[in-house]
């Protein structure tokens, strides 16, 4: 039986948005200078990769450019509010406590990183109010 498809990208898909978030539309050829910075990618695997993720619906195309132009179908912020909302429930049935406790165990957090994550809750708790 096949596999069903992930609404949420693939890290190579990631890649490619964080390039689109980072540097705005840009066209596979912009992709592909930027991604082969740091992993070397062939042309044509870029371009597979961008038409797969159009298919997928993360990427829209610009159909009146040439050449054509990608720009991410979602913000950066609701693709990682998906992902850590899809962690959470697959790896810890929900529960919010679990997931950030793991998150702080899996590094060394500094005394300045527990205080702006303090910040944080306070903000998102006067925002609920």
């Amino acid at each position: 039986m096949a596999r069903k498809a992930s609404s949420h990208p693939t890290e190579v898909e990631l890649e490619i948005l964080n390039v689109l978030w980072e540097h705005g539309p840009s066209t596979v050829s912009q992709i592909h200078d930027v991604l082969k910075e740091h992993r070397k990618p062939g042309l044509s695997t870029t371009l597979k990769m961008v038409q797969v993720m159009t298919e997928k619906g993360l990427l829209i195309k610009d159909e009146e450019q040439r050449p054509q132009v990608f720009r991410p179908a979602m913000s950066q912020t609701r693709a990682q509010v998906g992902l850590v909302d899809d962690l959470m429930q697959r790896a810890f049935g929900g529960a919010v406590d679990r997931l950030v406790m793991a998150a702080l165990e899996s590094k060394k957090v500094s005394k300045k990183e527990i205080e702006q994550i303090k910040k944080l809750i306070g903000e998102f708790e006067r925002g609920r109010k």
